[in-house]
């Protein structure tokens, strides 16, 4: 299990996001929070209102890689992941069930 972060501009954006990813079974749940972002962009420092969008996955990262980047309307959009060191076993099996 792990968990795939991305962001996008908006609350609409992150939603049909966060939908894509899972009818496609590349997550099984998404947690979507508010978040400012402070970032180099263009030569200039941006602030910036964004919606994060945190993946519960079990499928590779590639894969899901790929998928949020075809989907993705940024440019250039963050999608990084880290590993779940410890979940509960039930979670853990809902997560690959949900997830393909």
């Amino acid at each position: 299990m792990k968990f795939v972060l991305t962001s996008c501009a908006d609350k609409a954006a992150a939603k049909t996001l966060a939908k894509k990813l899972v009818k496609a079974k590349f997550a099984a749940c998404i947690s979507v929070f508010k978040a400012n972002s402070v970032y180099f962009w263009d030569g200039e420092i941006k602030d910036e209102k964004e919606r994060v969008l945190l993946v519960k996955t079990a499928v590779k990262f590639k894969k899901v890689a790929k998928f949020i980047a075809k989907h993705h309307d940024y440019d250039l959009p963050e999608i990084v992941a880290f590993k779940a060191d410890k979940a509960s076993k039930k979670y853990k099996k809902w997560i690959k069930k949900e997830s393909k």
